[in-house]
């Protein structure tokens, strides 16, 4: 996939190894998605998801997966090595789940157009280091979604925690200085406040609503951008 590196692929295929090993893997949905896709904070009233299919963009462990399924919902989900599909592939069987796991990324969807009632990107889109990757990666989410098809996006804000120690490389690109992080020397596009956010998105999606989540954990801070929009 050319907008993956084969050392960030192996990386991540490695970290969750590593997470699953040591107990550490994310075992429970994000609290915001669920709020949003449970309460009424969208549109002013439920969505309909019975019957509806679903992708997951960069399902990691799974845990997000496993919440969409419970839904109703016909789940399928990308990462970026083959070894993470395979690992929640048998995560999945062991509990008769049936997903359609593949390899992809943010730019390379390996789904047909307009295929998808519902896209879930949390905390992927921000690895595109280029604003280039990002537009690409912004035109493939809306590619996939069916004509009036809803996005759902978490990315990484200013303030979080990964820009501890990092360097300010341009507009948006932050390089990762974290030592105690095997992402040190990536290099991350944040967005630094909505109206570049309404810049970005603007473009494939309409009826665009923006939120933020910012948690400080003790000695660390979580800040996340959110967004959701139709597909234009």
């Amino acid at each position: 996939m050319k907008s993956v590196s084969k050392q960030m692929s192996s990386g991540w295929a490695e970290a969750y190894e590593l997470y699953r090993k040591k107990g550490d893997e994310l075992a429970y949905p994000s609290e915001t998605l669920v709020r949003l896709f449970k309460g009424d904070y969208v549109t002013g009233q439920k969505l309909d998801y019975e019957g509806k299919s679903v992708l997951d963009v960069g399902f990691g462990g799974g845990n997000n997966t496993l919440f969409l399924a419970s839904l109703g919902m016909q789940v399928s989900g990308i990462e970026i090595h083959q070894e993470i599909c395979e690992s929640a592939s048998k995560e999945f069987a062991r509990i008769g789940l049936e997903v359609d796991l593949r390899v992809g990324s943010n730019q390379e969807i390996p789904f047909e157009n307009e295929n998808f009632d519902f896209l879930v990107s949390w905390n992927v889109l921000h690895y595109e280091g280029t604003e280039l990757g990002v537009q690409a990666g912004i035109k493939e989410y809306a590619r996939v979604l069916k004509p009036g098809g809803r996005l759902f996006l978490s990315t990484t804000g200013p303030q979080h925690k990964f820009l501890k120690n990092g360097q300010t490389l341009g507009n948006h690109l932050y390089q990762i200085g974290r030592e105690d992080d095997f992402r040190k020397g990536q290099v991350h596009f944040f967005f630094d406040n909505t109206n570049y956010i309404e810049f970005y998105f603007s473009s494939c999606f309409r009826e665009l609503q923006f939120g933020r989540i910012e948690d400080s954990l003790f000695r660390e801070k979580l800040d996340w951008w959110l967004v959701t929009g139709v597909k234009a």
